[in-house]
Formats: C-alpha cells, structure tokens, sequence
C-alpha cells in the first residue's frame, strides 16, 4: 500500500513583521543619543576640524556610516551637539514661572535651577567654551542659541517693572550668565582658591552668591 506524498512545503517566504513605529521611533533616538553622547566627547577631546564621522561611530560601537546616515554631514552633526543643551534651557526658563510670581522669588529659585543644570552638564559648558576660543563660527546664530536668549529676555521683560529701568536686559542676562559659567570652566583658579566645583556644597554656596549679587544689582527697592 502505498503512502500518501507529504504535502510540498511552501517555496513563499514570510517577511518578518515590521517593527511598530513607535519602537522603530524610539531605537532610532536611541541610536542618536549614542551618537551625539559619542561626538561630545571627541569634539571637547579634539576639536571639531580633527574629528571624522567615522571615529564618532567607533566610539558610539555602531558603523562607520551610521553619523552621516542619522545626521548628514559633520557639521550638522556638531550643530546638534551644541543646540541640544540650549534647546533644555529653553524649557528650564520656561518652567520657572517668570510673570508669576515676585521677581526676586521667581529669580532665586530659576538661578538654583540653573545652576544645578550646568553642574550636571560639565562636558557642555567645557565644549561650548572651546568652540567660542575657536571663534564661534558654529555657535553664532544657531537657533538653540538664539532661543534661549530670547526666552531670557522674554523672561526679564515679563518681570520689568521690578528691574531698575536704568538697566539694559542684555547685560543683565549676559551677567547671570557669566556668574553662572565662569566658576565652571576656570577650574585651575577655583582649585587655587580651595573650591572643589564637583561638590554639592560648593553649588550649593555658589547659589546663593549668585543670586545675592544678581538680585541686589537689578531689583528695584
């Protein structure tokens, strides 16, 4: 008696599912996440000229190709890495509630913000000031930067009337800033003075000289 044949297996292939969008969206920050921590790194280590796009996919353990691929060129690549802090300042300002409240409250309580802000972000700052030593070509203009001095100003303008008129609101911004960025990046001077900046005491009395010296310059009586 004869068997009966075993059916022919299907010569079809069956395509894999493609991965949901919202996984496919977030493998793909992911990956430029990996990328811009990566890039960070060379470029505070070397510069933006002697870094290629093929050592920043070695560093992130992913392909050669794969900067160009997510970011296009290098310089679109060394945009993002300096835009993507500026873009958190901008949110930072805007959750501090200026217009809202007294301004010297309001004030005191973004400047601590800020300040912790900073101090969790070394490599930022160092990178941000190697590229104004190199000239600035690439910060200059990007429109993280820009944003978050507008919103700056859009802050200090909101509280206005407790600022003394007398004062231009760019300088006042550009004094904050400078209090706030200098102690980070001039840390021989801070070691010979007995600071250690990587302590929470030392941002912690930071705060408060900060904010002592900006308050009493610009509020109204």
């Amino acid at each position: 008696m004869r068997r009966p044949a075993k059916p022919k297996a299907s010569k079809e292939k069956i395509s894999p599912r493609p991965a949901p969008a919202g996984l496919r969206e977030r493998k793909r920050q992911e990956t430029r996440e990996r990328l811009t921590r990566a890039a960070m790194a060379l470029f505070l280590e070397r510069g933006f000229e002697a870094t290629t796009l093929a050592e920043v996919g070695a560093a992130a353990e992913l392909s050669r190709g794969a900067p160009g691929y997510f970011f296009g060129s290098k310089e679109q690549l060394y945009r993002a890495v300096l835009g993507r802090a500026f873009s958190e300042t901008v949110d930072l300002i805007r959750s501090a509630g200026f217009g809202s409240g007294r301004f010297a409250d309001v004030t005191a309580a973004a400047i601590g913000h800020y300040l912790d802000f900073l101090a969790s972000r070394p490599t930022f700052v160092r990178l941000v000031v190697r590229e104004c030593l190199d000239g600035g070509r690439f910060l200059e203009g990007l429109p993280e930067h820009l944003a978050s001095i507008a919103e700056g100003l859009r802050a200090l303008d909101a509280d206005s009337s407790e600022v003394r008129g007398e004062i231009d609101p760019r300088h006042l911004l550009l004094s904050g800033i400078s209090l706030c960025w200098f102690p980070l990046v001039a840390r021989p001077l801070l070691a010979d003075l007995g600071f250690d900046p990587d302590t929470k005491a030392f941002t912690e009395e930071r705060k408060r000289q900060v904010i002592d010296l900006f308050l009493h310059g610009s509020a109204t009586q």
